[in-house]
C-alpha cells in the first residue's frame, strides 16, 4: 500500500485547481491517460478533468499517486 507522509487531506487542500495529478498505475485500466487536471474535492472524492476538458472522472484519494505531485 502506498504511504503518504502527512495527511492526504492537507495535500489536497493545498493543491490549486488546474494542477496535474497522476492516477496510480494498475487502477482504472479502461483509462489510458494517467495524468488529469485537478478540479475539486468533495467528501474524500477527487474530481478530475481530462486535459482536453471534454470529460472527467471521480476517484478516491488513495487512487492518486501522491509521490508524483
Amino acid at each position: 500500500m502506498l504511504r503518504v507522509h502527512g495527511s492526504p487531506n492537507s495535500k489536497v487542500n493545498s493543491i490549486p485547481s488546474g494542477k496535474l495529478l497522476r492516477i496510480r498505475e494498475g487502477l482504472y485500466k479502461q483509462l489510458r491517460e494517467r495524468e488529469w487536471i485537478f478540479n475539486r474535492m468533495e467528501n474524500n472524492l477527487i474530481f478530475l478533468i481530462h486535459k482536453n476538458g471534454a470529460y472527467g472522472v471521480v476517484v478516491k484519494m488513495e487512487d492518486i499517486d501522491w509521490n508524483e505531485c
